[in-house]
């Protein structure tokens, strides 16, 4: 097949790929339709893995295909995902963006509320990244995927998911420069990481967001004022100017930024990354 020789891959991905077509040869798609989606899942997942992008989009759409055809809504979530995120990635987004609605309509058919709530967060992430792209409305439907997964995880007995999407949802308004609402999320995600076990990288992560986030409302809402005399009146005290720091600027870049907060169980995240079992 022209497929497995358009062009040179590493020889370990090579042969996961003759695995994977071997295994679909022998695989009756009318009979297994799930089994055979899976597979194709596999062979998407191998192509991008050697960055051929374009067969990976071919191979996962047929895979949505197979897997529409069985009756496992959560298994067809994996693969819209994957897809979706895939998608994005070629900067195909008007693509990309069906591909969320309609995985949208999936998404009440998944029985276990755990996992319905880890592929609604990777459905949030994946509306942020096309609301960076200009994709209108996106950054509205990630906020709303945010608030289905609260909705879903229990804060009191999973705070370090419900964290992360706090500060998740946090992001996305600070994209789109609602600093109120971001301040919020901020502060929520704060309260529930301190009730972590272990806190400390997690912690510095979100209380980063929610300082900068303060310090930008501040100057929005003119806590900070420049005055006559050479310095600078901040909440009433007076600073030299000879002392007053240069803007941060480089300080938010993202080469700085801590690592993120605890996420979703890792069994979630991994069946919603794209991963079959």
């Amino acid at each position: 097949m022209p497929e497995e020789t358009s062009q040179s891959r590493p020889a370990r991905l090579e042969q996961a790929l003759a695995c994977f077509h071997e295994a679909r040869g022998l695989t009756d798609p009318e009979e297994s339709p799930g089994v055979y989606g899976i597979i194709l899942h596999d062979i998407a997942d191998t192509y991008r893995d050697a960055h051929d992008l374009k067969e990976a989009v071919e191979h996962f759409r047929q895979a949505v295909s197979y897997k529409q055809q069985a009756d496992n809504p959560s298994d067809l979530a994996t693969t819209m995902t994957a897809l979706a995120n895939t998608l994005v990635a070629m900067g195909e987004r008007t693509e990309a963006r069906d591909v969320l609605e309609q995985l949208s309509a999936e998404v009440p058919k998944i029985g276990d509320t755990e996992r319905r709530a880890a592929v609604l967060h990777n459905m949030a992430l994946t509306y942020e990244e096309l609301g960076r792209m200009g994709v209108e409305r996106a950054y509205a439907d990630a906020v709303s995927a945010c608030r289905a997964v609260l909705d879903l995880v229990d804060g009191a007995s999973d705070p370090g998911w419900y964290a992360s999407v706090l500060k998740d949802m946090g992001d996305v308004y600070d994209a789109q420069d609602m600093l109120p609402q971001a301040h919020a999320a901020y502060e929520e995600a704060v309260r529930y990481t301190r009730r972590m076990e272990s806190t400390s990288a997690s912690l510095i992560t979100v209380l980063i967001a929610l300082g900068r986030t303060s310090r930008r409302l501040g100057k929005q809402e003119g806590e900070t004022t420049v005055s006559g005399g050479g310095g600078a009146a901040v909440n009433g005290a007076r600073l030299d100017a000879s002392r007053s720091q240069p803007r941060e600027a480089s300080s938010e870049t993202p080469s700085d930024a801590p690592p993120p907060p605890q996420g979703p169980p890792p069994e979630a995240e991994a069946e919603a990354s794209g991963e079959e079992s």
